[in-house]
């Protein structure tokens, strides 16, 4: 008895090449959320009475480690710098003495988006299989 199996090999070749293929469309995906959040947590903190210096400090900073079936999309999300964003522990959580934790906190930014963040991942990848 023999089996043909050259549709099997095409597609266990078209699902090898799936993790290449997204890694690209997947980094648009997440600086784009990386920007979002970005936004809203800068939103939070101009609303601030104290700490809208804070604001312009915000960045992100997009990373891609490797490529292919192992790649890695991460985005931080932030104050940096010296000046005002050392200023961001005492804005987001507060200190044993009144006056911060004002400012929302910064998990809470994320959440919002990430509604938008499944649906750009999803039409990002739609078709690949």
């Amino acid at each position: 008895m023999s089996v043909d199996a050259s549709d099997l090999d095409g597609l266990a070749r078209s699902f090898r090449a799936i993790p290449a293929l997204m890694v690209p469309k997947m980094r648009g995906v997440v600086a784009k959320s990386a920007l979002n959040t970005k936004n809203i947590m800068r939103k939070d903190a101009q609303g601030s009475q104290h700490f809208k210096q804070l604001a312009p400090t915000i960045s992100y900073d997009l990373k891609v480690h490797g490529f292919g079936g192992d790649g890695v999309i991460e985005a931080e999300i932030g104050p940096s710098g010296g000046g005002a964003a050392s200023l961001a522990g005492i804005a987001y959580f507060g200190t044993s003495r009144p006056g911060g934790g004002t400012v929302r906190n910064p998990e809470d930014a994320m959440l919002e988006e990430a509604p938008n963040f499944y649906e750009f991942a999803f039409r990002a990848t739609e078709g690949l299989l």
